[in-house]
């Protein structure tokens, strides 16, 4: 993967010029200075992992990435290749995530949050709760030879709850690397069972075939083509295998004509009015603990739980997208032969 090719302070750098240079909204963005004038403006993307550029200037000038002319720094032809391509590999929301787990790891705030709506600490930032947790498990009818993937995982904790409930191996992937090293080190004496990897969704390097179901919480419309996402996905998959994704009506066109095209059949288990009412009771619990959140340096984390709650039933739909619809969908894959389908 691209990110692979460079350090962290170099896909900085990158990133900052492309910003100064031509500015746009990601759709994975979160809050930081739009148009920024100059790099300190432009680091903000970054929040505190924003690091001191200073040193490496040179070595991309080198390598024909940055220029410098009269003064000005900028992105040669090539730089500016590699950095559009760095921004949506590196959004803004990746930085938001990784300040969002390592605050969650240790907040009470959040903690009582979330028993308090989801009904167990999951370090979540979805809408699902555990009864709908439950559902997708009741659903899947997995047991303890199933190998599971679990696509976006977060600090691992819902992976270490499936598995323990069922003795399924459970794998879980995720971009946010504070994540998944909370995510090993809870569960570091469950390796048999569970295992975790950063991975992005785009890029999994998975033996085909290896999982019997891939979960998806409100994850799986992070790539940027849902084409290629649900491809790949089902390459992963055995034969007779399913999948679990939760989401709203958001990008429902393609996401339906990607399983079409993959040969994909699927159930769809309508959650909205349950989801109206956690939007709801998400809202109401995050105004009472306000106070909390911010006595504990956390007030980014309480701003984003009310921006994507309701305060009332009047909420805004927006074009081609309801924030009040969720679904469940249960996804399978076909046998390969008709006679596999007996197994």
């Amino acid at each position: 993967m691209l990110t692979d090719n460079y350090t962290e302070a170099e896909i900085q750098v990158l990133i900052a010029l492309d910003e100064i240079a031509t500015p746009f909204n990601n759709p994975n963005d979160a809050p930081h200075v739009r148009a920024p004038k100059n790099i300190t403006e432009a680091q903000t993307y970054f929040r505190r992992f924003a690091l001191d550029l200073t040193s490496v200037f040179p070595t991309l000038k080198i390598k024909g990435l940055v220029q410098e002319i009269k003064g000005e720094r900028t992105l040669t032809q090539k730089g500016k290749k590699i950095a559009d391509e760095l921004r949506i590999l590196r959004p803004p929301i990746y930085y938001w995530y990784r300040d969002f787990y390592s605050a969650v790891e240790t907040s009470r705030a959040f903690d009582e949050y979330s028993r308090r709506v989801f009904g167990a600490n999951f370090g979540q930032h979805g809408f699902s709760d555990i009864s709908q947790i439950q559902k997708m498990l009741d659903l899947l009818k997995l047991d303890n030879s199933s190998r599971v993937l679990d696509i976006g995982c977060g600090n691992g904790k819902m992976a270490e709850y499936i598995s323990d409930l069922i003795q399924a191996s459970v794998t879980g992937i995720d971009y946010i690397p504070e994540a998944i090293e909370q995510a090993m080190k809870s569960t570091r004496n469950k390796r048999e069972l569970l295992r975790f990897r950063v991975a992005n969704l785009e890029f999994l390097d998975f033996a085909p075939e290896s999982f019997d179901a891939v979960i998806a919480v409100d994850t799986i419309f992070f790539g940027r083509s849902m084409a290629a996402t649900i491809s790949g996905l089902n390459r992963l998959l055995k034969p007779g295998g399913k999948m679990a994704v939760f989401n709203g009506n958001y990008q429902e066109k393609e996401f339906l004509k990607a399983l079409a095209d993959n040969n994909l059949t699927y159930q769809v288990y309508d959650l909205s009015m349950e989801h109206i009412q956690h939007m709801l009771l998400k809202h109401q619990v995050a105004k009472e603990l306000e106070s909390a959140f911010a006595a504990e340096g956390d007030s980014f984390i309480w701003k984003n739980l009310m921006a994507e709650s309701f305060s009332d039933l009047n909420y805004r739909k927006q074009p081609d997208y309801d924030p009040g619809k969720r679904y469940l969908y249960i996804i399978k894959k076909p046998y390969k032969l008709a006679n596999d389908a007996a197994r």
